[in-house]
């Protein structure tokens, strides 16, 4: 064998260890920059002005405090609440439509003029909601909760109707639904 520039650099190659698959402690690059945490330090100023319950009673008024906090209108959008919403369509029928079936209606959602959206919002009054309606969206504000709902179809804000059951602390939305086809399918 020959001992060329090459042969030998290929030598030193195998004899050289092999590099680990993980970098270690030890193998990372020095830099100037020092890693240092603060969790303790903040930790520690958060629990000098937050009050440390010693009974039941204190725990429960203290966490009834912070949900009272978090109740006031002063609260950003995106801390509220987002309410549970159900949407149906809603379908005008005639007994020829239903019993002759002699009506262009059929029973599906491409027949449906309107879209019911229902909101529940325990908790809140119909004068703590700010609704806004437009064409393919519906917006909800309330001093609990915030919702920015799009709509599946265009609608007409004008002919659509907003009711608050106050039995099940509900906002009903009756939403007139405009489409292109509408005189093929009325």
């Amino acid at each position: 064998m020959e001992f060329t520039v090459s042969n030998i650099e290929k030598l030193a190659e195998l004899l050289r260890p092999p590099e680990p698959d993980v970098l270690q402690g030890d193998d990372l690059y020095s830099t100037s920059y020092e890693i240092t945490t603060s969790r303790e330090s903040k930790r520690s100023e958060t629990l000098k002005h937050q009050k440390i319950p010693k009974t039941i009673e204190e725990y429960e008024l203290q966490q009834d405090e912070e949900a009272e906090q978090m109740g006031k209108t002063g609260l950003r959008a995106e801390d509220r609440k987002t309410p549970a919403y159900i949407m149906n369509y809603q379908q005008s029928v005639s007994a020829e439509d239903v019993f002759l079936q002699m009506g262009p209606k059929t029973p599906s959602s491409a027949s449906c003029e309107n879209l019911i959206v229902k909101i529940a919002m325990p908790g809140d009054k119909k004068e703590n909601i700010d609704l806004s309606v437009d064409t393919n969206s519906v917006t909800i504000h309330s001093s609990q909760y915030y919702l920015k709902l799009p709509l599946p179809h265009e609608i007409n804000p004008d002919t659509s109707k907003a009711n608050w059951d106050s039995a099940e602390e509900s906002l009903v939305l009756t939403l007139r639904l405009n489409r292109e086809f509408d005189f093929v399918n009325f």
